[in-house]
C-alpha cells in the first residue's frame, strides 16, 4: 500500500524545505501537519497537503508575507485571480524602478569617469576632448549668473521629474550662456541650466515654455577645467575665449559649464571641479 502520511523530516525533505520552517508554519497555522501523535508530539503530513505548500512556497517566491499568504490559502480560484493580478502589476512596477536604477547607475559610472578624466587634467590649461552626445532637460534662465545659486531652480527640473514613476533625477547638472568678449562675471547670464535625462523618459506631456528637452550632439569639444572659485571664473573664461579667438578655431555660440564634486558630503565649502565646454565646428 503507498504510503500517504510522512514525518516532519520526510516532508522537509520531499519538498526541499527545512524541518524549522515547516515547525513555524505549525506554529503560526499557515501549514499545518494532518495529524500529531498525541504522545510523542510528533508532526505527520499527508501527501496531497504537498500541493498546498508548493502554493505557499510559491507566494513567498513573490515576496508575498507570510502573514498575508495566511489570508491568500483562504480564497476560492475567482478570488485568487484579482490578486494574482494586483501582484503582477506591482512586480512589473519593481522590474521598472529597478531598470531605472539600473540607468542611473550605469550614468553614475560615466560621471564617475569623467570626473576622473578632469582631475588628472591641468587645470587653467586648454584642452580638446571627446564628449558624448546627450539627452537633457533644461530650464530657461534669464537672471542666473555664476554668482548666483543654480541649486534653486535645479528644484523645478528634480519636480518634474520625481513626480513621474519612469524618471529619475540626476543631482548633477550643468548651465548654458552664450560666448562672448564679456568684460567681468557680472555679464554672463544663463541662458538655461539643465539636467541630463537617464533613460528614455516620456516627457511630452510635462514639458512647458520654459522647460524643454534637447539632445545635445557628441563631438570635440575645446575646454578648460578648474577648481570653482567665484573669484577666478572670469579670469578661466577668459583664457579659453582669448584661446579660441587667437587660433581662429570655429565653434559654436554657447558655452555649457558642468561642475562635479570633489566630495560626496554636506561640506561647508564649495569644493568642485569646473569645466567649460565649446563645441568644435565641424567645418574646422
Amino acid at each position: 500500500m503507498n504510503k500517504k502520511l510522512y514525518s516532519i523530516g520526510e516532508a522537509a525533505e520531499l519538498n526541499n524545505i527545512s524541518i524549522q520552517t515547516l515547525r513555524y508554519y505549525d506554529k503560526i497555522g499557515l501549514f499545518t501537519p494532518a495529524s500529531v501523535n498525541p504522545e510523542s508530539n510528533y508532526r505527520y503530513y499527508h501527501e496531497k497537503q504537498f500541493f498546498y505548500l508548493d502554493i505557499i512556497k510559491y507566494l513567498k517566491y513573490i515576496d508575498i508575507p507570510l502573514s498575508q499568504i495566511k489570508e491568500v490559502m483562504t480564497k476560492d480560484a475567482v478570488q485568487m485571480l484579482p490578486f494574482l493580478e494586483e501582484q503582477a502589476h506591482s512586480i512589473d512596477k519593481k522590474i521598472s524602478q529597478l531598470k531605472q536604477a539600473q540607468k542611473m547607475l550605469h550614468h553614475r559610472k560615466h560621471q564617475i569617469k569623467e570626473q576622473t578624466i578632469l582631475a588628472n587634467r591641468p587645470r587653467g590649461q586648454v584642452y580638446t576632448r571627446f564628449v558624448e552626445e546627450q539627452d537633457q532637460l533644461h530650464l530657461s534662465t534669464t537672471d542666473l549668473t555664476p554668482y548666483g545659486n543654480p541649486d534653486v531652480y535645479m528644484r523645478d527640473l528634480a519636480y518634474l521629474l520625481e513626480t513621474r514613476e519612469d524618471s529619475l533625477v540626476d543631482n548633477f547638472y550643468g548651465c548654458i550662456y552664450e560666448l562672448k568678449d564679456y568684460q567681468d562675471t557680472d555679464q554672463i547670464v544663463y541662458s538655461s541650466i539643465y539636467t541630463s535625462l537617464i533613460g528614455e523618459e516620456q516627457l511630452t506631456d510635462k514639458l512647458t515654455p520654459n522647460i524643454t528637452k534637447k539632445r545635445i550632439s557628441e563631438g570635440m569639444y575645446i575646454c578648460i577645467c578648474f577648481k570653482w572659485s567665484e573669484s577666478q571664473y572670469y579670469r578661466h573664461y577668459k583664457t579659453l575665449y582669448e584661446y579660441i579667438i587667437k587660433n581662429k578655431v570655429l565653434t559654436e555660440s554657447f558655452v555649457y559649464e558642468v561642475s562635479f564634486p570633489n566630495r560626496y558630503f554636506s561640506y561647508e565649502e564649495d569644493d568642485f571641479i569646473t569645466e567649460l565646454r565649446i563645441k568644435i565646428s565641424e567645418n574646422n
